[in-house]
């Protein structure tokens, strides 16, 4: 996957995660607005946690070090 679109990604997901973070304090435990703001940093956390994944599984793996004393 290309690392400026994960990049990008991961950006949206941070701004998403900080704006809920620092909206929660605010709201009433009792409204609806709370449980949104709520919801919305845990899709956020999850999206992290995917684009993670997802950068992960894009890098090629190292060669073991027993495959370069065979050459």
């Amino acid at each position: 996957m290309d690392p400026s679109l994960l990049r990008g990604q991961f950006a949206l997901a941070l701004f998403i995660l900080l704006l809920a973070l620092l909206i929660l304090p605010f709201q009433d435990r009792s409204s609806g607005a709370f449980v949104v703001t709520v919801l919305a940093g845990m899709v956020a956390l999850v999206f992290i946690g995917v684009i993670a994944l997802a950068a992960r599984w894009s890098v090629p793996r190292l060669p073991k070090k027993e495959d370069k004393r065979r050459r």
